[in-house]
């Protein structure tokens, strides 16, 4: 399957800190790539309440909900990982129809048209030294703070393969969240009532 791959240079973490970063990551790339299919206006700048560094997000409960409870299970299945490694991939997918056997009915098909990939390394010995803690937290926001440069550096340039817009306000708009260590995947058509109950928006270019 041809779709766009962006691969995100790993980050090393804390248990502890493996909810918030992911928290920074996945609602940086939804929001920068959901943008155009909604207001703009409904969204929220999100301060880290663990981390010096802040992200913006949608300012929807529905879609906070949802993405907490796959944090939760990706952050789950790291933890019981017999390795402190682990790849969370966020894929997003489109609704197409196409013709059925001897085109006597339509099917519905999901296409994936782009993949998001972060590896995080979980450290098994949590730092105990204050100031090596100190700076292991600075070296991390800063690490974080490019990441989280890159994905909208990588939004705005890679555009040609992007569903059209009158596509993503017909149908939901369905996302995909997987941990590498588990063997679940966790599925959600996010946007389906946000998209029904707004007019589509303009590309922002």
């Amino acid at each position: 399957m041809n779709y766009e791959h962006c691969q995100l240079d790993e980050l090393e973490v804390e248990p502890f800190q493996v909810k918030e970063v992911l928290r920074c990551l996945l609602h940086t790339i939804l929001y920068q790539r959901i943008l155009g299919a909604t207001p703009s206006n409904r969204h929220r700048e999100e301060e880290s309440t663990l981390l010096e560094i802040s992200y913006l997000r949608f300012d929807d409960e529905t879609v906070r909900v949802a993405v907490e409870e796959r944090i939760e299970q990706v952050a789950k299945s790291l933890d019981k990982a017999s390795e402190a490694r682990g790849q969370v991939d966020l894929s997003f997918f489109e609704r197409r129809l196409r013709k059925g056997l001897l085109g006597l009915h339509n099917v519905e098909e999901r296409v994936c048209w782009e993949r998001w990939s972060c590896t995080l390394v979980v450290r098994s010995r949590p730092v105990q030294d204050h100031s090596e803690r100190a700076a292991a937290q600075a070296e991390l926001e800063a690490r974080l703070a490019e990441r989280l440069c890159t994905i909208v550096h990588m939004c705005a340039e890679k555009k040609e393969h992007l569903p059209p817009i009158e596509s993503l306000s017909r149908d939901a708009i369905a996302y995909e969240i997987a941990g590498t260590n588990s063997a679940e995947t966790w599925g959600v058509d996010l946007f389906k009532r946000m998209l029904q109950a707004t007019p589509p928006m303009p590309a922002v270019s």
